[in-house]
C-alpha cells in the first residue's frame, strides 16, 4: 500500500557517472548538439523535439558565475565543429567538478537531461581530424584497385542473403552516390563467401543517373523509373520481388551505410536462433560528420581496414533509432505484405514497420556498430502523416517496376 504521507517531493539520487571526464563530456557534447547543424540533420524530428532541454541547459549556462565557464560555451556555441573549442570546454568543466562541483550543478543536470532524454548525443574522437575531404570522383578513380573492386556480377545458385539497396541521388555533387559506392566497396570487402550472398541495387529517379557507374559493383541493377517524390519502400518491394532467385533472407540496407567486413557472416548467423524473425543490428545510429565520412571511407576502403576505429570518427548517435539496416526472414517479409507503398518522402514509415514487425514475429535488436555516411541534409516531410498506425492492408501486387512508369517497363 501506498504511504499517503511520503515525501514525493524530495530528490532522489541521480543515476549518472561520477567521474568528471564523462560528465564533463556530457555538458560539452550537449551544447554542440544545441548549434551544430549535424545534430539537427541526424534527426530534425527528435532535435526539434529536444529545444526545451537545450534551453534550460544555455539558460543554466548563461545563470553560471563562472566567466571563464561562459566564455567557452559560447565559443563552443559559435563554433561547434571546432575540437579545440570543444576540448577547452571539456577541461573546464572537469577541473570545476573536481574542484567544487556545488558550482556547476545546475549545468550539469542540464546537460544530463539533454544526453538521456532528447535520443541525441555527441562523439568527438581523439584522433579526429577535421577538414579531410573525399569525393565521388577521387573514390571512384581509386576504387579499381582496392578492396572489392568492380568485378562481373556472380553466378549463381539461390544464395542465403538478399541484401537490397534503395536509392536516389540528384545531387550535382554526388553525396550520396560517393556513399553508395564506398557501401558497395565494403560489400565486397567480407568474410562471407561471396556465393552465399547477392548484392541487388535499385535505382529510383526519371532515369537511370548512376547506373554506368555503379552497376559493375552489384550482382543485380534494377531500374525503377518514378519522377516525383522518392518513395523508398515501393524501391524496396522492386528489388525483392524483382530479384533473380530467391534468398531465405532479406537484409535491407541504407545507401549511406558503411559495414565492417563481418557484417554479413555476424548476422546471417544470428538467424541460427529459431526465434529470430527479424533484427536491427544496431542500438545507436551513428551519423558522421562530412570528415569523418571521409577518413571512415578511406580506412574501410582505401586501406581495407576490417572496421573502422571510433576513434577517428565525429558526429551524433541516435538512440534506438530505426532505419537504415534491417534483417528479416523472407516468409515474414511475404506474411507482412512487404513494405507499405503508400509511404514517400522522409518520415514516420520506419517505425509503422517495426509495430507491424513487432507483431508478425520477434524483433531483435543488437548493439553492432552502424555508421551512416555524411551527405548534405535531403529528407523533405511528406503527407505521411494522415496514413494511421498499423492500417496497411497487405496488396498482392507490391513491387512493380512499371507502376509509376508512363510505359510498361520491359
Amino acid at each position: 500500500m501506498l504511504d499517503n504521507h511520503s515525501d514525493v517531493s524530495r530528490p532522489r539520487p541521480r543515476r549518472r557517472p561520477a567521474e568528471p571526464p564523462a560528465l564533463a563530456a556530457a555538458v560539452a557534447g550537449a551544447l554542440v548538439t544545441t548549434t551544430d547543424p549535424g545534430a539537427q540533420a541526424a534527426n530534425i524530428w527528435y532535435w526539434d523535439r529536444a529545444q526545451p532541454m537545450f534551453a534550460a541547459l544555455t539558460d543554466a549556462i548563461a545563470a553560471n558565475p563562472d566567466g571563464r565557464l561562459r566564455a567557452a560555451a559560447a565559443d563552443l556555441r559559435r563554433t561547434p565543429t571546432d575540437p579545440g573549442a570543444y576540448r577547452r570546454l571539456h577541461a573546464l568543466v572537469a577541473a570545476t567538478l573536481r574542484a567544487s562541483p556545488e558550482q556547476i550543478e545546475p549545468v550539469v543536470d542540464a546537460a544530463w537531461a539533454v544526453l538521456t532524454r532528447s535520443r541525441m548525443s555527441h562523439h568527438l574522437g581523439s584522433d579526429y581530424q577535421p577538414g579531410l575531404e573525399l569525393g565521388l570522383t577521387a573514390l571512384a578513380a581509386r576504387a579499381g584497385a582496392g578492396p572489392g573492386a568492380a568485378t562481373a556480377p556472380r553466378p549463381g545458385a539461390d544464395p542465403e542473403i538478399l541484401v537490397v539497396i534503395p536509392f536516389r541521388d540528384r545531387g550535382e555533387d554526388g553525396h550520396r552516390a560517393r556513399n553508395l559506392l564506398a557501401c558497395l566497396l565494403a560489400l565486397r570487402d567480407q568474410t562471407l563467401s561471396p556465393d552465399r550472398y547477392r548484392v541487388v541495387l535499385v535505382e529510383s529517379d526519371d532515369r537511370p543517373r548512376w547506373r554506368e557507374l555503379l552497376a559493375p559493383y552489384v550482382d543485380e541493377y534494377l531500374f525503377a523509373p518514378k519522377a516525383g517524390i522518392f518513395n523508398k519502400w515501393w524501391t524496396i518491394n522492386v528489388g525483392v520481388r524483382n530479384a533473380t532467385g530467391r534468398a531465405e533472407l532479406i537484409c535491407i540496407l541504407d545507401a549511406d551505410a558503411l559495414v565492417d567486413a563481418d557484417f554479413l557472416a555476424r548476422n546471417l548467423g544470428r538467424f541460427d536462433q529459431p526465434e529470430t524473425g527479424a533484427f536491427l543490428p544496431y542500438r545507436n545510429l551513428f551519423f558522421l560528420d562530412a570528415a569523418a565520412s571521409a577518413w571512415a571511407i578511406d580506412q574501410r576502403c582505401q586501406r581495407g581496414e576490417a572496421d573502422v576505429a571510433a576513434s577517428g570518427l565525429r558526429g551524433f548517435l541516435i538512440h534506438r533509432a530505426q532505419g537504415v539496416c534491417l534483417w528479416l526472414r523472407r516468409d515474414i517479409f511475404d506474411d507482412i505484405g512487404g513494405m507499405d507503398e503508400r509511404y514517400e518522402g522522409w518520415g514516420k514509415a520506419d517505425m509503422d514497420l517495426l509495430l507491424r514487425l513487432m507483431l508478425a514475429t520477434a524483433l531483435f535488436q543488437y548493439e553492432d556498430p552502424m555508421l551512416h555516411l555524411y551527405h548534405p541534409p535531403s529528407y523533405r516531410l511528406s503527407g505521411n502523416a494522415h496514413i494511421p498506425w498499423l492500417s496497411y492492408v497487405p496488396a498482392p501486387a507490391i513491387g512493380q517496376l512499371d507502376r509509376y512508369a508512363e510505359a510498361p517497363v520491359g
